[in-house]
């Protein structure tokens, strides 16, 4: 079990992409209404066999109201509920950093992300909707070049957030109004001439970082309960990437969480989580490794992990790797090129470390193919 007694079922502190019985607490907001609008109608004989008409009068109805600007102060409530469920949101998630291939080659996490309101009492609705984030976080990366960096970041961030309704989908855009103090640090680079020109690294990390804060996103909850965080400013009709797997258990209640291609060198490792699970949960994990030219054998370690372990492995690695063969673990497949695993005895927070570093079954990667492509499809019913 990954985790001391019960795991509660309550609302997730996550944004995820799927049906989930862990939605935004804002689309909470927004169906109440439409709970309003099912009363009307209720009222008006509708109920049961609703005419085409009668859903596009109230479906204009209740758009209208959501987003005329003079109803400032039901607004700037749905406006809050966001807010308030994106100060939990944060903490603790990981964002994919990708090649131009869209292809995983590290990950940032979010260690804090402080929320303020700092005109929160003003008269001026305008100045109401802003709010700062100041973030902070760490992450990994593989550079073709630099090879394995690991970094730390900050950023102070400053957000106007505006609310609307497009179709039943209900959207909140956090438009970038200022990027302050951006900083990126480099606590590890593998290669030589990265460690002697720094300096440089450091200044193309923050760059990046600042470049990446700008376009804003966009949380977006759809009527059929599907809920996304898309970059920029996204519309009703945005789509997630598309996975490599064709995502087949939705039918049996399974929220998808990752359905991706990490592109993982020799000596390099990554990993999916929090995954948060409950008491009666079911995980299913499916994963397959492709050599890349020259095809050589391809096998890399799956480790489970539940949050304590999952900190143990992030402080010894990649310094101290020799110590983290003594670690304990949920769960340890070695050397797979292919995965297939359903577990239902998980609750809490859980990890999944996708390990090519060969200290953990004795192989020598260097022997092995220099990189190749992991492809995995990650569910939960729970």
């Amino acid at each position: 079990m990954a985790g001391k007694g019960k795991s509660e079922r309550k609302s997730a502190q996550s944004l995820r992409t799927g049906k989930g019985k862990a939605s935004l607490a804002f689309a909470g907001a927004v169906f109440m209404v439409l709970a309003g609008g099912a009363t009307y109608l209720q009222l008006t004989d509708q109920w049961g066999v609703v005419t085409g008409a009668a859903a596009l009068r109230y479906q204009n109805w209740f758009e209208g109201l959501v987003n005329d600007p003079e109803n400032e102060e039901y607004r700037t409530e749905l406006i809050t509920h966001v807010v308030e469920h994106y100060k939990q949101t944060p903490s603790k998630k990981s964002l994919p950093l990708r090649n131009d291939a869209g292809q995983v080659v590290g990950r940032f996490r979010i260690n804090s992300a402080e929320v303020d309101q700092p005109d929160k009492d003003s008269p001026d609705p305008v100045k109401r909707r802003v709010y700062t984030v100041d973030l902070a976080g760490s992450g990994e990366l593989w550079h073709e070049t630099g090879g394995r960096v690991r970094f730390h970041g900050t950023a102070f961030v400053t957000y106007s957030v505006d609310f609307k309704v497009e179709d039943w989908a209900a959207l909140a855009y956090f438009q970038c109004l200022g990027v302050e103090r951006p900083k990126f640090e480099c606590d590890h680079i593998d290669n030589i001439l990265g460690q002697i020109f720094i300096g440089a690294v450091r200044s193309a990390g923050t760059e990046a970082l600042d470049e990446s804060l700008r376009p804003g996103f966009t949380v977006i909850a759809k009527p059929n309960g599907d809920t996304y965080l898309a970059a920029g400013q996204a519309s009703a009709s945005f789509t997630p990437r598309k996975g490599p797997y064709e995502e087949t258990d939705a039918d049996e209640g399974f929220e998808t969480l990752q359905n991706d291609i990490t592109l993982l060198h020799a000596g390099y490792r990554d990993y999916l989580g929090p995954i948060e699970l409950f008491d009666d949960s079911e995980l299913r994990i499916t994963l397959e490794t492709e050599s890349l030219v020259p095809r050589k054998t391809m096998g890399v370690d799956v480790y489970i992990l539940d949050e304590e372990q999952f900190q143990k492995y992030e402080a010894y690695y990649p310094q101290k790797m020799d110590e983290l063969k003594e670690l304990p673990r949920l769960d340890t497949r070695y050397d797979v090129s292919k995965l297939n695993m359903d577990r239902q005895d998980l609750t809490g927070n859980v990890y999944v470390l996708i390990d090519y570093t060969g200290w953990g079954n004795g192989r020598d990667p260097d022997e092995r193919a220099e990189a190749a492509l992991v492809r995995y499809y990650v569910r939960a019913k729970r």
